[in-house]
């Protein structure tokens, strides 16, 4: 699973990036600027970053990025700024590896830079994923499951708790992995009625397949088995 940092200071846009990236099956770190975004880079080693440029503290994104690079590390970034002018975006493409973008934008032109800079260095393609589970494919993008003919649409949290387990398939989770991966809560007692939930409705949904089972088993989590499974 690939790994985007976001560091934006208006919680809103940050938040609804993170939530799309997600349902897009990468794994995402939000930073509102708050915090040190350098060593939230250095635990969290991400494969992007989506960079805003003015953050609080009179932080700047274009500082730090040069501290990253300063640190022989060539992980692709996209500067996104509300900075109008030539000056502004000459600075962002002084950095090797990088892209800009200009608020406001449309979440497909994020992605297709995204996109653009990943396929890059790791031949990867936001677009096209799926998993095959048994007889059904799961599109997480459109939170779907499709069987032939049949369609069934899962709501957010059935999506992200499902892109979970196929990412760790075969691999008993912690429910508190779980909990902490899709609800973000420090106190994952809080969640567990809901990922409870969450699982029976996956399971009803999985019913008719031999070759599909999520189990639960007591201190040792849940997992998704595949017989034969394959990722696409």
């Amino acid at each position: 699973m690939k790994k985007v940092l976001i560091v934006e200071d208006d919680i809103n846009l940050g938040t609804t990036l993170a939530g799309t990236l997600e349902i897009k099956n990468l794994q995402v770190r939000y930073s509102d600027g708050n915090d040190d975004v350098l060593d939230t880079f250095s635990q969290f080693k991400p494969d992007i970053i989506l960079m805003d440029v003015l953050l609080p503290h009179n932080q700047n994104g274009f500082e730090i990025a040069e501290r990253i690079r300063r640190r022989k590390n060539h992980v692709p970034i996209i500067f996104i700024t509300s900075l109008e002018g030539a000056d502004a975006m000459k600075k962002a493409f002084s950095f090797d590896n990088s892209d800009y973008i200009n608020k406001p934008f449309r979440m497909q032109e994020v992605l297709l830079r995204m996109n653009n800079l990943l396929s890059k260095q790791y031949r990867f393609n936001l677009t096209d994923n799926f998993f095959q589970i048994g007889e059904t494919m799961f599109f997480p993008e459109e939170q779907l499951l499709r069987r032939g003919t049949k369609r069934i649409h899962l709501n957010k949290y059935q999506t992200l708790v499902l892109v979970v387990l196929c990412n760790s398939q075969d691999t008993f989770l912690s429910r508190s992995e779980i909990i902490q991966e899709v609800w973000r809560v420090d106190d994952c007692r809080l969640k567990e009625n809901s990922l409870n939930n969450v699982l029976s409705g996956l399971r009803k949904y999985f019913t008719d397949d031999p070759r599909v089972e999520i189990s639960s088993v007591m201190k040792l989590g849940v997992k998704l088995y595949i017989e034969d499974a394959e990722y696409i």
